[in-house]
């Protein structure tokens, strides 16, 4: 990274400026009107959802993610080719360029380091990956990058080369009679002006030092091994429902309590002696991070009322939020959440206890019943 490009306050690169905005919906945009929903994941997440999901589908579910990875990215890239398509294959060395360049945004936004090794414009290309956020996933958006910079169809090879390296193969087997019509992105919320940001730089500051790697095509915590990649929501959204798969409405007990499970021991590092602070931790990282924006959070006796809006996986982070009440509290947890009259998220997490929560319509008087002092009552 250009020596010139980090902020020297907060160390973060001054280029997420001219990329990204923080919105108020509590999400991550890039900066044209127009744009989907970004939101940073953790790597360690990625391969917990995979390593469960494969415990269930079988080792088939990655074949099945790399497909589906493939097609979203094929249909990203064949949208913003229109027009640009003939010229870019009638000068190769343009057409290069634009593919090197697509990988160092690729390296900036955490998916590993790409590089070419061998590439014959529209016939095939080999590139070697290093630290990818996951070489399957990776495999399959550099498959539908080549399918819809070109408009072909091609076949894609998976092989390692060495220890977290992968070479990447995409050959062209036919042109593809046309691009699959795709919707153009929503309009993009306004920006939050509401967050705390860095004097120098004026780019969020974060709960925990970050820091971009753009050799290594990582973006990780600073003295830690905690990875993160910024990726599409809606693209995001495709992977979750292929591991959930079509008969199921909620997400597998065994991936939720894998996710449980790592939130809970990140948390119990924090806990201290100040339940505040950790708690606050937790919430206010969520707008920095793409995961929503906090309306109410509150700690009542054995029980967290968090109101939210603008959470886009919200099982996942009820889940991830009875992590972190496991380890602050020191008890199992259980939890409900349901989608209130404007949109927003309401959670609850509490005590494990036997049964289910206790319905909220139970707690009001019937309305015949008469009611009576408690010293009246035989018991």
């Amino acid at each position: 990274m250009p020596g010139n490009d980090k902020c020297p306050s907060c160390g973060l690169p001054r280029s997420i400026g001219n990329r990204l905005v923080w919105t108020t919906d509590g999400g991550i945009y890039f900066q044209s009107r127009r744009s989907d929903r970004l939101i940073f994941l953790e790597e360690e997440d990625i391969s917990t959802l995979l390593e469960e999901g494969t415990k269930i589908h079988g080792q088939k579910l990655l074949d099945t993610l790399r497909e589906c990875r493939r097609n979203f990215t094929r249909g990203e890239v064949a949208s913003q080719m229109k027009g640009m398509r003939k010229l870019l294959l009638r000068r190769w060395p343009l057409a290069k360029r634009v593919m090197l360049s697509a990988f160092k945004e690729a390296a900036f936004f955490g998916c590993g380091s790409i590089s070419i090794s061998d590439l014959e414009p529209k016939k095939y290309m080999v590139v070697k990956a290093r630290r990818p956020y996951h070489p399957h996933l990776l495999a399959g958006d550099i498959w539908g990058l080549w399918e819809g910079f070109y408009g072909v169809e091609a076949l894609l090879s998976l092989n390692v080369s060495g220890e977290k390296e992968w070479d990447i193969v995409v050959r062209t087997v036919q042109k593809r009679s046309k691009d699959e019509k795709t919707e153009g992105p929503p309009r993009r919320p306004e920006r939050d002006y509401g967050l705390e940001v860095c004097e120098k730089c004026h780019l969020p500051v974060f709960p925990w030092e970050l820091r971009w790697d753009t050799e290594l095509g990582t973006i990780y915590k600073a003295g830690t091994h905690r990875h993160m990649v910024v990726t599409s929501a809606r693209g995001w959204h495709l992977v979750i429902d292929e591991i959930m798969g079509s008969a199921r409405k909620n997400l597998p007990v065994n991936i939720g309590t894998a996710l449980a499970e790592k939130a809970a021991s990140e948390y119990r590092q924090l806990k201290g002696d100040n339940f505040k602070k950790a708690y606050r931790h937790f919430f206010m990282s969520l707008p920095f991070l793409g995961w929503g924006k906090p309306r109410k959070v509150a700690r009542k006796p054995f029980l967290i009322d968090a109101e939210l809006e603008g959470v886009p996986f919200p099982q996942i982070f009820a889940w991830k939020m009875a992590g972190v009440y496991e380890a602050l509290e020191e008890e199992p947890a259980d939890f409900e959440h349901e989608k209130t009259a404007d949109g927003g998220w309401k959670f609850l997490v509490g005590p494990r206890l036997e049964g289910p929560f206790l319905p909220l319509e139970k707690l009001a008087p019937e309305a015949d019943r008469a009611i009576y002092p408690r010293t009246l009552t035989p018991f």
